[in-house]
Order: C-alpha cells, then structure tokens, then sequence
C-alpha cells in the first residue's frame, strides 16, 4: 500500500549527494528523525543495517536494490509485513539534483503504519531540506570569477 513520497531539488552535484544520502553512519548528523544509525556492510543489496528512530524503538533494514549513484531501497520488517523507502536521486537543469524518498506499506501492518504517515512525511521532508543543507556545507566553494574584486592583487 503507496502511503506517500517525498522530494526536494537543490542546487549540488548527484554524486555529492549520492555520498552524503548514503553515508548510513552520519544520518543522524542531519535527519531529524535519526538517533542512530548504521549499516553493517556496503551499500549493496542484502546487507543490514539498523536505525533507531528518536523517541521510538530502533529496528532492522535491508537493503535490496541498489543502482550505484542513483537509487536505493531499504525494506523494514514489521509483524506481518514491511515497509519499504525508495530513495531516488536524479540530476535536473541547470546544476541541480531532485531527490525522492517513497514510503509504502506491505502487509497485515500497513494499516497501522498509515496511522504514523503525517508525521513521517513532516519528518522526511525536513531531512530532505536538511539533506541540501549538508551537501551545501560540504561542497568546496567554487572558483572565484576575474570580475570579483577578491580576485584583483591588493
């Protein structure tokens, strides 16, 4: 069952934000809804890994799909089910990069997890921004032009 997805375009680099969006261990640098983070292996299907959400629980993920500097899937097992988040990253005009997060639900849980969707969707869009902010901040600044006075001798 779709429950919902999420997207943001910013100007960066795919590759840039490929490194950031997969660097499991510094999620919660940056993802509001991350406490700890980690996974247990590359980033490639079958490997594992483990997420605690703040103030909830913390649970298992597996990644499943992997194509290298665009898009992953994790699915969460749930009692009777899963949920799986699909993360996209797709360069766009002019230097900039769109990313989707897609969230459903499958299962004899996924009406339960409906429950819990407004507050993932605020909380996904959040790291999102977030996510732009931190690629932003760890992009080296560009080369400055022959028309900036920075650029003439003193």
């Amino acid at each position: 069952m779709d429950l919902f997805e999420c997207e943001a375009t910013f100007e960066a680099g795919p590759a840039a934000v490929w490194a950031v969006w997969t660097d499991v261990d510094r999620w919660p640098e940056w993802d509001v809804s991350k406490e700890v983070a980690r996974l247990d292996g590359p980033l490639e299907p079958g490997v594992s890994g483990w997420a605690k959400q703040r103030g909830n629980l913390g649970g298992s993920f597996t990644i499943t799909e992997v194509e290298a500097g665009r898009r992953w899937v994790t699915e969460c097992p749930m009692p009777l089910g899963k949920v799986v988040f699909d993360h996209l990253v797709e360069p766009v005009a002019g230097g900039r990069v769109r990313v989707v997060k897609k969230v459903w639900a499958q299962g004899g849980f996924a009406p339960l997890v409906r429950l819990f969707a407004p507050r993932m969707r605020r909380d996904i869009a959040e790291s999102l921004a977030a996510l732009g902010q931190r690629v932003a901040a760890a992009a080296p600044p560009g080369p400055v032009s022959r028309g900036d006075p920075r650029s003439q001798p003193a």
